[in-house]
């Protein structure tokens, strides 16, 4: 972004289909100054890029007001409960009028046609302001459509035809409204989770402070019952706190003091006082909800197929009507032909799925980051897994110690212990550990280096040492003997790794880690073949057999193992050239390259680390296997309620408008028609939210 160019991100009120966005960005665009605008009418939401020398913000609002819409800045939330309740008052009214008019139950006080022409007014005073709005703006839309249609109805005396054309329209635009609301709740209930005060130690006294006060450092009291307001360090009390908001876990974790706890999770028993880490939009909710947001505005590829159905839409009913006219010579089939066509249907159709399955995944803990990656989980035939921290839980523990050479149990472990002594692998907390608990004393290395994917080596003492696979053995030019080499075998075939342990060109040691299988992930393997997805390959820097060992324990056939990190990635990179759609599973750090590179990346266990949030696709907010197939299902149903909703909005229109020209229906029963496809769609996109 240039240094005169700056971007705000506003909430809109009252759009309620794609031709609202539409207006919207054409409106803006129009102004001097405005560089991009982007509006996503499900989200309510324009983020707005512009050079505040030539525009300020005061005119984007009134530019989009002047449009009929309210608009507020992105902190602030706008209530439209009360529009919804003139919009349903008017609806009573008219219909009140329809059926006294048509029924003439009351025409000793009022004639049917004065009812009608007054049902008429109200309920088509808001069709026409909208449509008069519109063509302000040089825009053809729905709205315009239905305010011909009731006007012109009424011009040749047809009064309770279009008294019920405008009762159905405010149907079907309250519908339209209730349905965005509904798509909308998930956000909302996300918005609304995050506690609005806080109690903080303060000069040694508790005070009450509003949440946006709050400071990095300050000390939170949270009592039982409370939810918690900062994503924070617990520093006195335990309890077991409800991390649904954030994980999706429906059972309480138990806490402790030094643990973290996260945004909005509920204290369910016990005090407990907590260091302030991340406040306000560093917090892990806050991220959770903009993610959530840009998800929403990110368009599936198959809207495509909507966007292009749209451009052609309203010339194409314009030039249909007008036929329908001259042909037949009757005005009724063409106001019949502008009143059933429906655009906003298949305006919606995606992305009211996409909304209600990215808010009914995030409700689970899983972050789906956008319709593209929904329709690429809905394509996938292959996943593909890292092995240490994925399928295993990525906390190796030492099972065997074995000395060579004349060496003792004690001295080998003390020469890993000060090789790895500075390494971040967590092969080397496994040790460290081992070494403390054995009370042994820790030498102090020199001349540390790490060899990536063979292991690492250093001075202590005065003696060379390496530690690690037999490549790098055999790189340092080291000899293995048989005995040792079958003592690393017979612990690989049990599933553990084992380490070569030398120093001055002799090895004298061995020592055998395992990690521990996740349990959770042979259930969710077995589901994801279940669902289709037989093509599973594990990936790997471990040795063959032990690979090949800890495959076989969770149902794995395919095993890719002795891979470098960069050939992780190229590993993805032939099968997606093969033709495959492929979904990568890591950690979303050290697996970073290999999950941008696939179809879909998904990050585990990633709930407080920025880095792993960013890095992935999809993010599951907890180490649970079982959140991938659950993806996958999200992903899946949401893609096929998609191509459902396009199919019933594009064949409706078809049928629809084929027998207005006709003459088939009436303007009366296409204003009823016009109504059916946008509670249908409403109806099946109802399946993913629930």
């Amino acid at each position: 972004m240039s240094n005169n160019e700056t971007t705000c991100e506003l909430n809109i009120a009252g759009m309620d289909c794609a031709s609202c966005a539409g207006k919207i960005e054409k409106g803006l665009k129009n102004l001097d100054g405005i560089k991009d605008v982007s509006v996503n009418f499900v989200a309510g939401k324009a983020k707005v890029s512009f050079n505040p020398a030539s525009v300020n913000l005061d005119k984007i609002k009134k530019g989009i007001e002047t449009l009929g819409y309210k608009v507020k800045d992105a902190g602030g939330r706008i209530d439209e409960g009360h529009e919804a309740r003139i919009d349903f008052l008017r609806m009573v009214i008219v219909g009140s009028l329809i059926i006294i008019g048509w029924s003439g139950i009351l025409s000793s006080l009022i004639r049917y046609d004065i009812a009608s022409i007054i049902a008429t007014l109200i309920g088509g005073y808001p069709l026409v302001r909208k449509a008069i709005i519109d063509l302000k703006a040089k825009a053809i839309t729905a709205d315009v459509f239905m305010a011909l249609g009731v006007a012109a109805a009424a011009i040749i005396g047809e009064f309770l035809s279009s008294a019920v054309i405008a009762f159905f329209m405010l149907i079907a635009e309250y519908l339209d409204k209730l349905t965005m609301g509904k798509a909308r709740k998930a956000l909302d209930e996300l918005i609304k989770l995050t506690p609005k005060s806080a109690r903080i130690i303060k000069d040694g006294r508790e005070i009450e402070i509003a949440i946006e006060e709050i400071k990095k450092g300050d000390m939170v009291i949270v009592r039982p019952g409370e939810r918690i307001p900062v994503d924070g360090k617990i520093i006195e009390g335990s309890s077991f706190v409800n991390q649904a908001a954030i994980t999706g876990e429906s059972m309480p974790a138990e806490k402790k003091i030094g643990d973290d706890v996260y945004t909005a999770t509920i204290n369910d028993a016990g005090l407990l006082k907590i260091k302030a880490i991340h406040v306000g939009a560093d917090t892990t909710l806050a991220k959770i909800i903009h993610l959530v947001e840009e998800a929403e505005s990110a368009k599936a590829p198959v809207q495509r197929i909507a966007d292009k159905f749209a451009a052609y839409f309203t010339p194409a009913i314009l030039l249909i009507a007008g036929l329908t006219f001259l042909i037949s010579g009757n005005f009724i089939y063409a106001i019949a032909v502008i009143v059933v066509a429906c655009p906003c249907t298949v305006a919606i159709a995606t992305p009211l799925a996409v909304v209600a399955g990215i808010g009914k995944a995030a409700r689970k803990g899983i972050i789906i980051k956008g319709g593209i990656y929904l329709e690429a989980l809905a394509k996938i035939d292959t996943v593909v897994m890292d092995k240490t921290g994925t399928i295993t839980i990525g906390e190796p523990r030492i099972t065997d110690i074995k000395a060579f050479a004349e060496h003792n149990e004690d001295e080998i472990l003390t020469m890993a212990a000060a090789v790895e002594r500075y390494s971040e692998h967590p092969l080397s907390k496994a040790i460290i550990k081992k070494a403390e608990e054995q009370g042994l004393q820790i030498p102090e290395p020199y001349d540390f280096q790490i060899i990536p994917g063979r292991g690492v080596k250093a001075k202590y003492n005065g003696m060379n040492v390496l530690m690690g696979s037999r490549e790098l053995i055999k790189e340092g030019k080291i000899a293995l003997m048989p005995e040792i080499d079958s003592y690393m075998k017979a612990k690989e075939e049990e599933g553990k790794t084992a380490f070569l342990i030398s120093h001055d060109s002799e090895v004298c040691g061995v020592i055998a880690v395992a990690d521990i299988v996740r349990k959770e992930s042979i259930e969710a393997i077995k589901e994801i073949k279940d669902a289709g997805i037989k093509n599973i390959i594990m990936l790997t820097g471990d040795n063959w057999r032990t690979a090949r060992a800890i495959a076989e324990q969770v149902g794995i056939d395919n095993v890719e193992a002795e891979l470098m990190p960069e050939d992780k990635v190229k590993k993805v990179q032939e099968l997606i050239a093969s033709g495959k759609k492929v979904a990568m599973v890591g950690d979303g750090i050290n697996d970073a390259p290999a999950l941008a590179m696939a179809d879909v990346g998904i990050a585990m266990g990633v709930a407080g680390t920025d880095v792993a949030i960013e890095a992935a696709d999809v993010a599951l907010m907890r180490d649970d296997w079982g959140q991938i197939p659950e993806a996958i299902k999200i992903g899946r149903t949401t893609f096929g309620v998609i191509k459902q909703n396009l199919a019933i909005g594009i064949v409706f229109n078809i049928i629809g408008v084929s027998l207005a020209a006709t003459g088939v229906l009436t303007p009366m029963m296409a204003a009823v028609a016009h109504v059916l496809p946008d509670v249908i769609v409403f109806a099946n996109s109802a399946r993913v939210i629930r």
